[in-house]
């Protein structure tokens, strides 16, 4: 009996696809290779190689043609697609053909685009349905901002997670003049060094269960703003984890003010970075739902003068983990003997 030339191909259909799902997930350059040894495992494998698409502007009309030619067996295998080279020629002269390359690739669940300048070609697009994730990121050089109306995201009809980067956030003009489905859709918000002026607020989110915002050393000056406190005082109220994270390295940037959560009953889970060490009052004015607090501190010392609140474990002990970065759990309780699931609180406190 022959000895076949690759021992995998005996593997049944299924087994092969877990395989390359596998390798799709740990290692792409090993997908890559497995993909190269033989025909049939190159017949499954470039389905995961192609899931995953990244153009630029200049070659969307080569990679456009070629869908309706070699690349059109392989349409239903593109859930992922980006444009991260930033061309203000392409917004503007080849949206169209971005158009109709997301109606072709009828399965694109995530669409990442690097915007060359403001948000006003996005208007223009055609209505949407498939995507479900959108991530944009500004291009511009750390003294500029672009401008970016959320309105003109009205095309997507069915985005549930969205990624901002370095935008100045609007509402140009009343928010109910042109219908945005995105605005009761999106579930996941992360904004990465955005700014943004009145009237605009992340209430504008209406469906908003995750809400991530963080800062770095680029955008300190917005730090400072009220419209950032506000935000932190009043997040939206149907948010179940929020994540408030200003990266500002030096403990004498570090803010003084704290977020009040007493309005989010849903709250689950919040992550700090960038406070000084919370008063007493932070911990006991949070909802009671909320189980799982991250804070990060700049300095050490956080562990040198404990809170004046009960820190116990389920027996009724104090406890202080170590690994690495320390660790705290604080229990809030009356009676240290008297714990309830409700009462518990779970902190997890990192010295970097």
């Amino acid at each position: 009996m022959a000895v076949p030339s690759c021992v995998l191909c005996e593997l049944p259909q299924e087994i092969l696809i877990q395989i390359f799902s596998e390798l799709d997930q740990t290692c792409k350059n090993d997908l890559a290779s497995l993909a190269l040894t033989c025909k049939r495992l190159h017949v499954i494998g470039q389905q995961f190689m192609i899931s995953e698409v990244t153009v630029s502007w200049h070659l969307l009309d080569i990679f456009h043609t070629k869908l309706q030619t070699s690349l059109y067996p392989l349409i239903p295998y593109i859930t992922s697609f980006s444009i991260t080279i930033p061309s203000s020629w392409g917004e503007w002269h080849r949206s169209d053909i971005l158009q109709d390359v997301l109606e072709t690739c009828f399965n694109i669940r995530s669409l990442q685009l690097t915007l060359s300048g403001s948000s006003k070609w996005l208007q223009y697009l055609s209505p949407n349905r498939h995507v479900r994730k959108l991530k944009l990121t500004s291009s511009q050089a750390s003294s500029t901002i672009a401008l970016f109306d959320v309105a003109d995201l009205h095309a997507f009809k069915a985005v549930e997670e969205l990624q901002l980067d370095y935008f100045r956030l609007q509402c140009e003009y009343p928010i109910e003049e042109r219908a945005v489905p995105l605005l009761n859709t999106v579930k996941d918000l992360e904004i990465l060094n955005c700014e943004w002026d009145y009237p605009f607020n992340m209430s504008l989110f209406r469906s908003l269960k995750v809400l991530r915002v963080y800062y770095t050393i680029k955008c300190e000056a917005f730090t400072f703003s009220e419209r950032l406190k506000n935000l932190a005082s009043n997040p939206p109220t149907t948010v179940k984890r929020l994540i408030l994270h200003l990266d500002l390295f030096s403990p004498v940037r570090q803010k003084t003010w704290y977020p009040s959560l007493k309005a989010c009953m849903d709250l689950e889970f919040v992550s700090l970075k960038g406070f000084r060490r919370p008063p007493v009052e932070f911990f006991e004015n949070l909802p009671d739902r909320l189980m799982d607090v991250e804070l990060y501190f700049a300095s050490k010392n956080f562990f040198d003068n404990p809170y004046l609140v009960a820190a116990h474990d389920n027996a009724g002990v104090p406890v202080i983990s170590k690994y690495g970065s320390k660790t705290i759990r604080l229990v809030r309780s009356n009676s240290p003997m008297a714990l309830t699931a409700r009462e518990m609180r779970r902190l997890n406190i990192s010295a970097i």
